[in-house]
């Protein structure tokens, strides 16, 4: 019960029958789920096997003692009913097209494999023939091709009845249609010198907001992000600038297309010890080595829509330092990283902070002749803060 027809055909051929058979790609395609049960001993299970396959539209032919199970071939009135239609793109690619109209018509292949399943004679199971189309077999005819759309280059080809072409020259049109832009303004800065009451998300409000004023959305209530909206974007971000708490890491400036991505990676590649093998019977060790990259990694994806524009941002601050314990031939990856969704309207710009690294440094001095102890100690402690300012205009 619930099974495809090619299961039920193996089963029954194999189990019941004991007959050498042939599937066409048609039949190992279909994946129509069906339940199949015969109690009556006395009736022929070849009869009704026949019956069952003609009613799911396929048909079992006979010839030198294999049955050859195919798609029904279509009468010569549905093969005039079939339309070709080539459409050129004007904004989008044919592939990307292509993938908007195959779940409307279904993602039937419009040129069938030549693979088949074939069967020897003398075999209960089919066997692998690559390269043997179904024609082959003597009279038993090919699958016709229904419907089906590729993308070929820069055309998009459509095989369909009459109504499907007929619906399909309007609705592609519609769909070719020239993708939303936006300019993605970011700066990232990190701040030092900051507290558990003065951070830097609180620094950039206070600052922001002589200039901008705040904005009502989804990221309102968020305690690590603020909208503002205004028309003083670049008096607001001078004057982050001018505060000497906040330095400027990156500041890109990027046109995306709509659901497509930019990466900005500003940094190195760092090697770093992957494995070690041992070759020969000397045991050689071997090391292998993968780069790393390190510095500043800013990704941003947006998808624009009629009335806002949503951004998922994905940032990363890292940097490379001597591993003390552990694997002491590898260095040791510090790394920052904030990744959200935000949505914005057209002019907006959105402040993402949180991101806060403490580092503790020492040092010691002294002269090699003395005691340790009259050395010289010193430490210091530092607290950095990540702040991210992001602003999107629709083109």
């Amino acid at each position: 019960r619930f099974v495809t027809v090619a299961q039920v055909v193996d089963l029954i051929y194999q189990d019941a029958m004991r007959t050498p058979y042939v599937l066409g790609p048609d039949v190992l395609s279909d994946m129509r789920l069906v339940s199949f049960r015969l109690d009556d001993q006395n009736r022929d299970v070849r009869a009704v096997m026949v019956d069952f396959l003609d009613s799911l539209g396929f048909r079992v032919t006979t010839k030198n003692g294999v049955d050859y199970v195919a798609r029904k071939a279509a009468d010569g009135r549905a093969r005039v009913d079939q339309e070709v239609f080539v459409y050129r793109p004007r904004y989008r690619s044919a592939e990307s097209l292509r993938s908007l109209v195959e779940p409307v018509i279904g993602s039937r292949s419009m040129m069938p494999m030549p693979t088949i399943a074939a069967a020897s004679p003398a075999a209960t199971s089919p066997v692998q023939v690559p390269g043997a189309p179904i024609g082959s077999a003597g009279d038993i005819p090919a699958a016709p091709i229904v419907t089906g759309v590729q993308a070929r280059g820069d055309e998009l080809v459509i095989v369909g009845s009459h109504d499907e072409v007929a619906m399909l020259r309007k609705l592609v049109p519609e769909l070719d249609t020239a993708p939303g832009e936006v300019v993605v303004r970011g700066w990232v800065y990190e701040v030092a010198n900051t507290d558990s009451t003065n951070t830097a998300w609180s620094i950039a409000v206070r600052l922001l907001s002589g200039q901008l004023r705040l904005s009502s959305g989804d990221t309102a209530s968020d305690t690590s992000a603020m909208r503002f909206t205004g028309p003083g974007i670049d008096a607001a971000i001078s004057a982050l600038n001018a505060d000497s708490r906040f330095k400027v890491v990156s500041s890109p400036h990027v046109r995306i297309v709509s659901g497509e991505r930019v990466r900005l990676n500003v940094g190195q590649q760092v090697p770093t010890q992957s494995s070690v093998s041992y070759q020969g019977s000397s045991g050689t060790p071997v090391q292998s080595i993968t780069y790393q990259d390190a510095g500043l990694i800013f990704d941003v994806e947006p998808t624009v829509m009629r009335d806002v524009i949503e951004l998922k941002v994905r940032e990363e601050i890292s940097d490379f330092v001597t591993t003390k314990t552990g694997v002491d031939t590898s260095p040791t990856k510090n790394t920052r990283q904030l990744q959200t969704v935000t949505r914005l309207k057209d002019g907006e710009l959105v402040v993402l902070g949180g991101l806060i690294q403490d580092r503790n440094a020492t040092a010691r001095s002294g002269y090699a002749w003395l005691p340790s102890f009259l050395d010289g100690r010193s430490s210091s402690k530092q607290r950095t803060e990540v702040l991210l300012v992001l602003q999107v205009q629709r083109i």
